[in-house]
């Protein structure tokens, strides 16, 4: 009786579970973008849409799901949050937000009182990946995914899954953007959105997708110059964070042209110094595979690997001197010598004028060349037939 007496008592005294927001009763956010425009912070949220989650198994609804979006604006990114919050009508939660969008005037004005700001605010996790455009933010948030999928399956918002099918300048977290841009020796690469609206149709009707178009340029803190993603065709060939890039090189064959594409793969790239004469200089060695994935040979053509690994030193040595004509290192050497030879680089940043890359201390090799008519036949060309000249 004792013990039932105390267990009631407990019982009365006890308050339970006050104060709590259920989960459908709360906006979840789930990209964040923000821009600078006559001298004030613009912010828009985009908020989940719960409508087309479980209503299948293919985990999508018959009809798009609205896009939600609010908008505030403040001389401070807090005024133009607070704005936001009293126009909003639930409990604002940042806990799936995955998507951090820049506009260039922010990017070139704003983005280190931005970087503090988020940096300072506790409600917001830094994890989310992060991006520069030069559209109107809201027209980003607002462009559409194929089947009626939520927004939240775009590739801006699952970048690593489609990096593996055609590689294109790595993402990056705004971790790692607040990182980089406090460290003085780091040229950033921040992928740039944009809006692409003849890529994809539903029936006749032309369906506006987001796509990755280059890269904004960024460095002592200053951003330099927007690439576009031929500029940056030879770092996204061999940077290591690629998976899989493709080229297109002619061949003869008799009066006609033929066209061969080659599936890159997998590249390894080591950054080296070399000194001569104590003049130092700049050196790339790159591994990578390659497979023959479209061609009417059945054979692999040495002189085919030849013409490959000239065309891969072409376009790494000409987004080198396309960087370096801005003062930008965008395959890291500053950043490696602070690093790893601190005494050459104090020595080089006193003299205000380092090291350069030539185009013969490219070094590239083909580890491997197949082609995909013999990997699925189990067959190995033999070495002595060639393609005809």
């Amino acid at each position: 009786m004792r013990i039932l007496f105390l267990i009631s008592c407990t019982m009365l005294i006890l308050t339970g579970c006050v104060k709590i927001n259920e989960i459908q009763y709360q906006a979840y956010v789930v990209g964040l973008g923000i821009d600078y425009l006559d001298n004030e912070y613009h912010v828009h949220l985009q908020f989940a849409d719960f409508s087309n989650v479980a209503k299948t198994q293919q985990g999508k609804n018959d009809r798009p799901a609205p896009v939600w979006l609010a908008t505030g604006t403040g001389k401070s990114i807090e005024e133009a949050f607070t704005k936001v919050n009293q126009g909003i009508q639930l409990p604002v939660n940042f806990d799936q937000l995955r998507v951090f969008l820049f506009g260039k005037s922010l990017l070139e004005n704003k983005l280190e009182t931005t970087l503090q700001a988020l940096d300072s605010n506790y409600k917001i996790r830094l994890t989310g990946w992060t991006y520069g455009t030069e559209e109107k933010l809201e027209d980003i948030f607002t462009t559409k995914i194929p089947f009626n999928y939520a927004f939240t399956s775009t590739r801006i918002n699952k970048p690593e899954y489609l990096q593996q099918q055609d590689s294109t300048v790595p993402s990056i977290t705004l971790q790692e953007l607040i990182y980089q841009y406090n460290e003085k020796t780091k040229t950033i690469l921040l992928p740039n959105i944009s809006i692409k609206k003849d890529a994809i149709k539903s029936d006749t009707k032309k369906v506006p997708v987001s796509t990755f178009n280059g890269a904004f340029i960024i460095k002592d803190k200053k951003l330099k110059d927007l690439f576009s993603e031929n500029d940056l065709k030879g770092y996204i060939r061999v940077n290591n964070k690629t998976f899989r890039s493709y080229m297109t090189i002619s061949k003869s064959k008799g009066d006609n042209e033929e066209y061969i594409v080659i599936e890159l793969l997998k590249p390894k790239l080591k950054r080296r110094f070399t000194n001569k004469q104590n003049d130092m200089s700049y050196r790339l060695d790159i591994k990578i595979t390659g497979i023959i994935s479209e061609s009417s040979y059945g054979m692999v053509d040495p002189k085919i690997k030849k013409r490959i690994e000239e065309k891969i030193k072409d376009e790494v040595y000409e987004t080198y001197k396309k960087s370096h004509g801005i003062n930008g290192d965008i395959y890291q050497f500053e950043d490696y010598m602070y690093r790893f030879m601190y005494n050459d680089w104090k020595k080089y940043h006193d003299e205000k004028k380092f090291p350069t890359l030539k185009k013969e201390d490219i070094h590239v090799n083909i580890t491997s060349l197949k082609s995909i008519n013999n990997i699925h036949s189990g067959s190995t060309p033999p070495s002595n037939k060639l393609l005809p000249e």
